[in-house]
């Protein structure tokens, strides 16, 4: 009962109505389509411009996401595994889509089929597409510097041979891909693997191998050198409003280039379940971690680890509620998590709790997450499960 006598109107809770959702990730379409629109100024005609959504458009929605960016001048969606390329077909977009995964055999017919093209990093992959039985179009991808998916100089003669046994399978790319770009601020060894990366190109063109379509930039490489986009520019995190990294942000800054405008575009919320007070003495969640040194307000908030809101979590960070920040408190569990809102008296059940995003003047970024975690930007935002429901604002 309020004090006036008139009962308190209970907070709705249903499951047509997404800002009443327990977990909802809100996210900012206008804020996609905005960020492709800037790195598209950065991407020279006629270079084309490859918007990558795997791993969900990192964390984003896949469908959301890729219409998005169509809308804000993508050429091309890249993508990890076939299973996502279907996802965009049976969606009905027909925009260019490249696997930059690995497929198998199976797969590869069913890209081919689909009209997606693939890539192929070793000779085990360039069987497999010949064996798809059908046309298919190929990336070949090359080792230089990462060692992780790649075809190394030595394999090239192999690869040269299973594509002229196999005049099904058409090579259009050549493509590779940076290990040590973000994470500081020399350059060296990325040139290095520029230069490695002519090297197979000439080697590829020596040996009669036809015009093909080359990439290896990625969003810090598309951030920092506009000049040597190649011929199909591949952006990730820059597209969703993040900077890959401190060290990408500071070159750039330091290149004097003009400024660019980057929007994240995603808000996690959720609703808080209940309110109770803890008497002074008494303790909090497994393991009694926390213990109330007075009498204290918490809050309980139905997200948990297996939603994809880390147990490293527990203890630190904060989350935002009636545009305060309340701490997180004792041990995150499977479906909970704890905040004291001692110092909040107006949080009731049903409010709205922000974990990532804006509430008010306060922010809570991928980044400080990341900070908190031990981790990247990158590894935070894929990190909810399906149990949120995504919502485009």
């Amino acid at each position: 009962m309020k004090q006036d006598g008139t009962p308190k109107k209970l907070p709705r809770l249903t499951a047509d109505d997404p800002a009443g959702s327990w977990l909802t990730i809100e996210v900012d379409s206008g804020a996609l389509t905005h960020n492709l629109k800037e790195l598209r100024r950065l991407v020279a005609a006629p270079t084309r411009l490859m918007a990558v959504v795997k791993a969900n458009a990192y964390g984003h929605g896949l469908l959301l996401a890729a219409r998005a960016f169509i809308a804000g001048g993508a050429d091309v969606l890249g993508v990890h595994s076939w299973h996502e390329a279907e996802a965009l077909r049976h969606s009905g977009l027909d925009i260019p889509v490249v696997i930059l995964g690995p497929v198998n055999q199976a797969e590869a017919a069913l890209a081919a089929g689909a009209k997606v093209e693939i890539t192929v990093a070793s000779a085990a992959a360039a069987v497999w597409a010949a064996g798809c039985g059908c046309p298919v179009r190929i990336h070949l991808k090359v080792e230089t510097g990462v060692n992780r998916q790649g075809v190394t100089e030595n394999e090239i003669p192999q690869i040269l041979e299973i594509l002229h046994g196999n005049p099904q399978i058409e090579l259009v790319g050549l493509s590779s891909h940076f290990a040590d770009i973000e994470d500081t601020t020399n350059h060296d060894f990325a040139r290095t693997q520029m230069k490695r990366f002519e090297g197979y190109r000439r080697l590829l063109d020596d040996a009669g191998v036809g015009t093909l379509e080359t990439h290896m930039t990625c969003s810090a490489a598309t951030l920092l050198w506009p000049g040597v986009h190649g011929d199909l520019a591949r952006v990730g995190i820059s597209a969703y409003g993040i900077w890959p990294s401190r060290e990408t942000l500071v070159s750039f800054r330091e290149m004097g280039s003009g400024p660019i405008d980057l929007k994240p575009a995603v808000t996690w919320k959720c609703r808080i379940s209940q309110v109770r007070l803890v008497p002074a003495g008494e303790t909090v969640g497994y393991g009694r971690d926390w213990k109330a040194m007075a009498d204290s307000t918490i809050a309980v908030l139905p997200v948990g680890y297996s939603d994809g809101w880390p147990r490293a979590l527990s203890g630190r960070g904060h989350v935002l509620i009636a545009g305060y920040r309340a701490p997180l408190i004792g041990r995150i569990c499977m479906n909970l998590c704890m905040v004291d809102v001692t110092n909040i008296p107006q949080a009731q059940a049903g409010d709205e709790a922000v974990l990532l995003g804006r509430q008010g003047d306060e922010l809570i970024t991928p980044e400080m997450l990341a900070g908190y975690l031990g981790t990247i930007a990158y590894e935070v935002l894929t990190l909810p499960a399906d149990t949120w429901k995504r919502v485009s604002i």
